[in-house]
């Protein structure tokens, strides 16, 4: 049975009682004998023998739950009064006589040391946690703390082990250490929510790196950050913009704490691999950079104005180029850095966290990629030929990945400006030929209709992004047939723009563009029409043009006027459907009919239900796309066709992981450095067999024979 440690209190004050009556009997006796004390020590270590030889596996275990309702009494007067008066109920028992007892028994500082600091322990970090835990926002914890400590429990040790022995063992010291230690556990077990809330929660990483400065618990730090960060942040449930601010905010914190990156290098890498291999990490990253709405630290971080570019930046570069520099110093060791660690500047290359954020794949060619084919996206969604914004951020780009990097996005935006003006020019042209027709038309019919048509033409049908395609990335190409009506303005700005740029040529890309249309479109209620405005893609519109030539229209019918598959039909016309401007009829043979949404088509019941749980066609996903990620992959890919060609006949039959590091090898210095992953070049080569160029054999890729 377990030692019940409310019986000792007694049971210590009557050893004492027996040990200073068989000293004072013995004294009385032999006076002489006891002088020197000898024999008076003698006794009482063999009554201490005689008791721990004698004492079960509990009784050690038992006084530490004496000293800890010793504890327990003055924490509950302090949780009481946020400060200790001494006046409470105690702990049940005379603690001043029971611990001069344990004093003139001489266990305290022998026998009673591991039982007395494990209850120590477990109160400080009790109290320390309950203190502190979960409060990240104020800078007077340790404070608190150091305030608890002087009056609860540096003056409870004292009564325990006494004036003398608390000055020769320096218990204030340990007891700072002690409580400093427990801060430190606390912190580094909701470390996690402490990055994830900075920098709202700066106070407390200032007071840890504090207490780490007394304790050196940085690896248990690291150690432990690391654990949090695998466990939860690093796992599919996860979003990558997410756990890319977090890692923003890993360096942050750590760089608080030590500015030498070495607690950042020992937790990190796990981050950086994972990173590494999700698909969208470069693109969520640019976005950050380039949209203020999705941004936050990556958008200030692009704005800072002692940014450095990122050649100058600490990645994996070696500074051939620079003449060695004798005054250099290597960043002082942590351990090495006492008091000073907050006083350590952290702006000079180690403070650049985009430069960190790139040095996750060693190349800044995939983020300028990755930003051109998001930049071209956006130039040719943008319906007003706004460029200011766009070029403020490739201004700001260039200044950390440099002039020649963004020199294919510089004419990129160019081309869009070029476009605003050749369509002002275009449109006036067309204009003011229409307006000459208008006029010798009303000269000669003289009917206000054709004046109200000469007004309507002096609005402009056609607005047109012109593109350079050398420089831009690959782009939808899909081609279909535009109803007459949307063609034929297309070929009147392709003439006026042969002439005015004689002697190029326009070559259209289909299913590219926005079509601003107004159509009557019927209430949901079913009770009425209204006019309503759409912006859809080309095919869309041109889809509801047909239905101006006639009010029905099958499926395969709409396929064959356009010159597109009939399942690309049905869902592109799942979004008129979904708008009511029409509805589709299945026939008992399959057929799909679409007919245009009129006031009669709805009934009396369906009035009265209408908007209640009506069906929702399925659309096209991924409209606005107009870079073809799979055509920008292959035209990328297609420039290493040569090298891996010479490469087989040069060396024969060769492993992917061979063809890749030669790759990375020869090509790095020229004109289009190579920068794909194995799995990109594996389908890659598997293309080149499927066209019969090459051939794999047991994991190793040949130039077929006899090509």
């Amino acid at each position: 049975m377990p030692e019940d440690w409310r019986t000792l209190p007694g049971r210590i004050c009557r050893l004492r009682d027996h040990l200073l009556r068989s000293e004072a009997e013995a004294a009385a006796a032999d006076a002489a004998a006891d002088a020197d004390g000898g024999t008076a020590e003698g006794r009482r270590l063999a009554l201490t023998a005689t008791v721990f030889a004698s004492a079960g596996s509990a009784f050690l275990p038992a006084f530490k739950e004496l000293f800890s309702a010793g504890l327990a009494a003055r924490q509950g007067e302090w949780d009481k009064d946020a400060e200790y008066t001494g006046d409470g109920d105690g702990p049940g028992f005379d603690e001043a006589d029971v611990y001069s007892a344990l004093r003139d028994l001489g266990w305290t500082a022998t026998r009673l040391t591991r039982p007395l600091g494990e209850a120590l322990h477990g109160a400080i970090l009790g109290a320390v946690s309950g203190m502190v835990g979960g409060e990240f926002e104020d800078a007077s914890m340790l404070d608190l703390i150091t305030s608890w400590k002087g009056t609860v429990l540096s003056p409870w040790v004292r009564g325990v082990v006494g004036d003398w022995a608390f000055e020769a063992e320096e218990w204030e010291s340990r007891l700072d250490y002690a409580t400093s230690e427990c801060f430190c556990q606390t912190r580094i077990g909701e470390i996690f929510d402490v990055v994830a809330d900075y920098p709202d929660s700066l106070p407390a990483v200032h007071e840890l790196r504090d207490a780490l400065d007394r304790t050196r618990m940085h690896a248990r730090l690291a150690s432990g950050l690391k654990a949090s960060l695998c466990r939860r942040l690093i796992h599919p449930g996860a979003n990558t913009s997410q756990i890319i601010s977090v890692y923003i905010n890993t360096i942050k914190v750590l760089r608080e704490i030590d500015p030498s990156d070495g607690l950042l290098d020992a937790v990190a890498e796990p981050v950086r691999s994972y990173l590494r291999g999700r698909g969208d990490t470069v693109r969520c990253i640019v976005t950050s950079l380039t949209d203020e709405e999705a941004g936050g630290d990556l958008y200030e971080e692009l704005r800072r104005q002692d940014a450095r570019p990122l050649e100058q930046a600490q990645l994996d570069c070696d500074d051939d180029g620079d003449a060695p520099d004798y005054d250099w110093r290597p960043p002082p060791s942590l351990f090495k850095q006492r008091g000073t660690m907050g006083h350590l500047s952290t702006s000079d290359g180690t403070g650049d966290i985009l430069s960190m954020l790139v040095g996750i794949y060693g190349s800044k060619d995939l983020f300028v990629n990755e930003y051109r084919l998001m930049l071209a996206d956006k130039l040719l969604a943008n319906l007003n030929f706004d460029t200011d914004k766009e070029v403020h951020n490739l201004e700001l780009l260039k200044l950390r990945f440099g002039e020649m990097s963004m020199r294919q996005c510089e004419i990129m935006i160019k081309d869009i400006d070029d476009s605003k003006r050749i369509n002002t020019n275009i449109h006036s042209t067309i204009r003011s030929k229409k307006s000459n027709q208008g006029r010798r038309n009303k000269l000669q019919a003289g009917t206000q209709e054709a004046a109200a048509a000469t007004n309507r033409c002096e609005q402009p049908f056609v607005d047109v992004a012109i593109v350079s395609h050398i420089f831009w990335p690959a782009l939808q190409r899909e081609k279909f047939k535009n109803h007459p009506r949307i063609q034929s303005h297309l070929d009147q700005f392709s003439s006026e723009y042969a002439v005015y740029k004689n002697p190029r040529r326009l070559v259209w890309l289909d299913q590219l563009g926005t079509v601003q249309i107004e159509l009557e479109v019927v209430d949901e209620d079913g009770s009425g029409s209204h006019m309503q405005e759409f912006s859809c893609s080309t095919l869309q519109a041109t889809l509801i043009s047909h239905f101006e030539d006639r009010t029905w229209w099958r499926a395969s019918e709409l396929s064959d006027e356009t010159g597109v598959a009939e399942d690309v039909v049905r869902k592109k016309m799942g979004y008129w459907i979904n708008n009511r401007v029409v509805q589709a009829v299945q026939s008992t043979g399959g057929t799909t009919t679409y007919t245009i949404t009129s006031v009669d088509d709805f009934s009396e019941s369906e009035r009265d239900s209408a908007g209640g749980g009506s069906v929702v066609y399925e659309e096209d996903e991924g409209e606005g796309q107009a870079v073809s990620a799979g055509a920008q992959e292959a035209e990328e890919m297609k420039v290493f066709e040569s090298y891996v060609v010479g490469m087989l006949t040069n060396l024969g039959q060769l492993p992917l992981d061979r063809i890749h590091n030669n790759l990375k090898m020869f090509v790095s210095g020229s004109d289009h450095k190579y920068d794909k992953t194995p799995r990109q070049l594996s389908m890659f080569l598997q293309r080149l067999c499927k066209e019969q160029r090459l051939e794999c054999e047991n994991g190793c890729y040949q130039l077929i024979q006899g090509r």
